[in-house]
């Protein structure tokens, strides 16, 4: 029995999969116009066939990332979003361990990012704002969340000043960025990019490098 429900959901995760859709896509579109053209519904299939396995071969199952889990090729709003909202869950299922410091400072950087992203086909016209943003979704806000959350419970007083204020920071830097987007600002845009860019990698983070990010 568990080998047939393993089967079934391995079958269901095909279906489901990139290069079977494109597959599938692309038998529609061939069978529809080879259908139109010769009027034999046998070689509309034969030709729909060749273009589901065209499909199914050359589409790749995942697309390229980077180790952060940014996609190579940028993230989608829609991307963004379920990260974010991700984030956000986490938040509110730890919020008993985190410093009561942080929680405005936690709503805000949240609710700020949620308005750039909103504007994402603005935010992209800058690169380096859209990476800074890519950034802190994906990789700097849950890895620091999770060193945080890492820490023993005893440890967690001594490192919240230090946490909140790094929290707040960046809070600041965030809330400077969105002011730029909903500016339509490009260029301050790319500049506030480079500076939340720089506020990952200069001394404010030391703590969190030192804990294995």
């Amino acid at each position: 029995m568990a080998t047939e429900a393993e089967g079934f959901g391995a079958f269901r995760e095909f279906l489901a999969s990139r290069p079977n859709l494109a597959g599938l896509a692309a038998f529609v579109v061939v069978f529809i116009g080879v259908g139109l053209l010769s009027e034999s519904i046998l070689a509309a299939l034969l030709a729909a066939a060749l273009g589901y396995a065209a499909g199914l071969i050359l589409t790749p199952a995942h697309l390229p990332t980077y180790s952060s889990g940014i996609p190579v090729r940028g993230a989608t709003r829609e991307e963004m979003d379920g990260r974010l909202a991700e984030f956000r869950q986490r938040v509110r299922s730890h919020h008993a361990q985190l410093p009561p410091e942080s929680q405005h400072d936690l709503s805000m950087i949240t609710v700020h990012l949620g308005e750039m992203i909103n504007r994402w086909d603005l935010v992209q016209q800058a690169p380096e704002q859209r990476l800074s943003i890519e950034s802190l979704v994906y990789q700097y806000l849950p890895s620091t969340l999770d060193v945080f959350l890492r820490l023993p419970d005893s440890a967690k007083p001594a490192a919240a000043p230090e946490w909140t204020q790094q929290l707040h920071l960046l809070a600041t830097e965030v809330s400077r960025s969105r002011n730029t987007v909903l500016k339509q600002d490009l260029e301050s845009m790319r500049n506030n990019g480079r500076v939340l860019e720089q506020k990952f990698e200069d001394g404010d983070l030391k703590m969190f490098r030192e804990n294995g990010l």
